[in-house]
């Protein structure tokens, strides 16, 4: 197992923390999840785009820690070299799948 840590965005460790009391789930479970779940889609582009936090917005995320199985972590940081997007960035990413998946 990994254990990085992340940066959610505050409105995501919200809604984390209510799936958390509902479920019974550790955050890093969740996260967890949302990730695996995201990793094993076939279709990720290339990114031109900025995947680091912009300046003046470090306020608006909260850090996390997570256990990752070493293969996802693999999986995630392949990714990660493909797309030009970093880590956290596709964290963040699978998260808001996941949540979207939810609503």
């Amino acid at each position: 197992m990994v254990r990085p840590w992340v940066k959610v965005s505050l409105c995501q460790l919200e809604k984390l923390r209510r799936i958390k009391e509902n479920t019974g789930k550790s955050l890093s479970e969740i996260i967890r999840e949302a990730v695996c779940l995201s990793v094993r889609k076939k279709d990720f582009g290339v990114s031109g785009s900025v995947s680091y936090l912009p300046k003046g917005t470090r306020k608006r995320y909260k850090s996390v820690s997570a256990y990752f199985p070493r293969s996802d972590w693999d999986l995630l940081a392949s990714i990660s070299k493909q797309t030009g997007r970093c880590k956290t960035h596709l964290i963040r990413e699978a998260v808001d799948e996941y949540l979207g998946g939810l609503a």
